[in-house]
């Protein structure tokens, strides 16, 4: 069942289950199936909600249905399930990761690593787990910490070292079970005669084959999902399920439910017309079933950061009684300026927690010089200045000296130039204004090698939203001392957020607010490089089709969590370093009825083809609206081009695909 965004799927999937406890098939013979807790908790309190006289059958998550198939072989065979990391005082999979860091060669810095460059590479571990890659293939995975193939053997081994386990091998060992032991897997087979699965589109290659070993040929297997909304390919959801779902299961039926009750006829326009960049889907519609409403759609580019923030309390403001106002950001550092303005307000609001910090990378280091002109004995930021290209024997011959000293002085008598320049900014910025004190230190090291000329103009717009959002916050605070504070707080008040009841206002990486829905919306984050996030130069063309398709996908599930209206945040136009997305421009202006967006153009040129510019290089068409197209580069730089200049001048080179290696005019 392909069911588009606001069409019901859930309460169609719970009524279907009361349909088969009608039908006399015992509730303990069906299996319902989620991938989280909550979800499963959600169904199955509207099961009971619906048919409070029935019996209730089984909700439940993939993870736990694989954890009854270990404990049935643990029982059967006198084994003990192992433990699962972080549980019952067991090493965190974090900790374990470090102690195979360390043991590794040529890794003596591992614990200095960062506890998000940790988190990522045991994000990569599991995706290759989910998607069942070979070690070969893990080269092709991107990963914080470089060497993931010996990564993944260091880790592996001192989990079983430890008689431990993470969440990801519950499945990798369920499935070793079920294929190699004919009884466990007839025993649930039996268990279970009908099994219902919800998200299908986010089940992973190994999730998947467990649900085909326990349906032989698919018999009296009920999945629903939406390609469209496969939104989760890092964590290895395998959206080709849903895709070859008549292939893996012959005789299969597939069905759709594309009425949309949520969203207002505006939104959903632009909506059905923008997924269609996506070419990997099945062909549908999403369909209004409400009335229009007139300026539900509001672009909105503001001059500066501190107008948008402006503009985000007017639309608090603005709520009624009983309205909720979600606020979507791809990048988990949208939410500081935002949390810091609601607190400010005392508005009530929810958000999705995080550990992700500001104070990283440049912004570190920039802060660990402020630091250290307002506290010039303090060693540890001392110690930390390595990060800026520092003269290793200079730092060394500092550190060595007695606990009272002048640093800022030593370093501006040094011999060496990167010292002795560093020693001059920490005399000049002391007692500054965070603000004043960073534009001298942008001054300063403009021209220099240090680390810290990323500050100024950032071509990676992750580290350009870093920086531009570090500089908000030079603006708001008086001291360098409240600076750190407030940002420290932040991330502490982000990591661990309070959840009041009376909240109107809900921050929600998009990622979190699948399945949600507000009445009004506010997408954030509307930049090129962060929303699409991926750039493609370099990467085997079939690879970065499919990353590109999950980017549309990922826009389109922001966009369908809107209710009333929907507003999207261009980047400031003070915000040089931060372009306009180029979603905005195939969102707004969508294709005519009459013009193919899907499949070749009367020219040839296709919506997500890769092509050569023989002037501008590497570049993915993303938008064509009649004559003319919308190219992003590999260089970072969006351009929109007529596409019969292109064709009489022979601007254009398609790039080869993996399906067709003949490059062709």
């Amino acid at each position: 069942m392909l069911a588009v965004p606001g069409s019901g799927k859930t309460t169609v999937l719970v009524a279907r289950v009361a349909a088969q406890i009608l039908s006399g098939i015992p509730a303990g013979k069906i299996l319902n199936l989620t991938f989280s807790r909550e979800s499963a908790r959600d169904m199955g309190e509207r099961f009971v909600k619906l048919f409070p006289e029935m019996e209730l059958p089984r909700f439940s998550t993939i993870h736990s249905l694989c954890y009854s198939v270990l404990s049935s072989y643990a029982a059967q065979n006198g084994r003990i399930v192992p433990t699962l990391t972080g549980s019952d005082g067991a090493p965190t999979s974090s900790q374990l990761l470090r102690e195979a860091l360390s043991r590794l060669k040529n890794r003596e810095n591992a614990g200095f690593i960062d506890d998000e460059d940790i988190t990522d590479a045991l994000a990569a571990i599991g995706l290759c787990k989910n998607r069942m890659l070979s070690r070969k293939e893990m080269g092709d995975i991107s990963c914080a910490i470089s060497g993931l193939a010996e990564l993944y053997d260091a880790y592996e081994a001192v989990k079983s070292e430890k008689g431990l386990m993470d969440y990801d091998d519950i499945l990798l060992y369920a499935l070793t079970f079920l294929r190699k032991l004919p009884d466990i897997r007839t025993r649930f087979q039996s268990r279970y005669s009908h099994i219902n699965v919800d998200e299908a589109q986010d089940i992973s290659k190994v999730q998947l084959e467990i649900i085909r070993l326990l349906t032989p040929q698919g018999k009296r297997l009920f999945m629903v999902g939406d390609e469209d909304q496969s939104i989760y390919g890092f964590r290895g959801a395998f959206p080709e399920g849903i895709l070859s779902f008549e292939k893996l299961f012959p005789g299969g039926t597939v069905c759709r439910m594309e009425d949309n009750f949520r969203s207002r006829p505006e939104i959903l326009t632009l909506c059905d017309k923008f997924i269609r960049l996506n070419r990997e889907r099945y062909e549908k519609s999403i369909r209004p079933a409400r009335e229009s409403r007139p300026n539900a759609i509001i672009p909105f580019r503001p001059s500066n950061p501190d107008r948008a923030m402006e503009r985000i309390l007017q639309s608090v403001e603005a709520l009624r009684p009983g309205e909720h106002l979600g606020i979507l950001y791809r990048n988990n550092l949208s939410a500081f300026p935002v949390t810091d303005l609601l607190r400010t307000a005392e508005v009530p609001f929810t958000i999705t927690s995080s550990s992700i910090r500001l104070i990283r990378y440049h912004v570190r280091s920039v802060m660990d010089i402020m630091m250290l002109a307002e506290h010039p004995t303090d060693r540890k930021r001392l110690a930390s200045l390595g990060k800026l290209d520092l003269d290793e024997t200079i730092r060394k011959q500092l550190l060595a000296l007695p606990e009272i000293q002048d640093y800022p002085l030593l370093l501006s008598r040094s011999d060496d130039e990167k010292s002795r320049k560093l020693g001059q900014i920490l005399r000049e910025i002391k007692g500054l204004s965070p603000v004043d004190a960073l534009a001298v230190i942008c001054r300063e090291l403009k021209t220099g090698k240090f680390f810290l000329a990323k500050v100024l103009g950032d071509e990676d717009p992750a580290a350009a939203l870093r920086s531009s959002i570090f500089r908000q916050f030079t603006r708001r605070t008086q001291t360098i001392d409240q600076l750190e504070n407030k940002i420290l707080e932040l991330e502490e008040y982000i990591k661990n957020p309070p959840r009041p009841a009376n909240a109107q206002v809900h921050l929600s990486t998009i990622h979190s607010s699948k399945g949600l829905e507000y009445d009004h919306l506010i997408i954030l984050d509307c930049c090129d490089g962060i929303l699409p996030a991926r750039n493609t130069s370099g990467t085997p063309p079939e690879q970065a089709r499919r990353a590109m398709n999950e980017e549309v996908r990922l826009f389109y599930v922001a966009a369908t969590r809107a209710r009333e209206t929907l507003t999207l945040f261009y980047p400031a136009s003070s915000e040089k370093a931060l372009a306009p997305s180029r979603f905005l421009s195939s969102f707004l202006n969508p294709p005519a009825e009459d013009e193919p967006a899907q499949g070749k153009t009367k020219t040839g040129f296709v919506p997500g083809e890769r092509i050569i510019h023989r002037q501008f290089g590497e570049g993915c068409i993303t938008a064509i609206s009649g004559d003319i197209m919308t190219i992003n580069f590999d260089n970072g730089k969006t351009r929109s081009l007529s596409i019969g200049l292109c064709l009489r001048k022979k601007l254009i080179v398609f790039q080869n695909t993996a399906e067709n290696s003949k490059s062709r005019r």
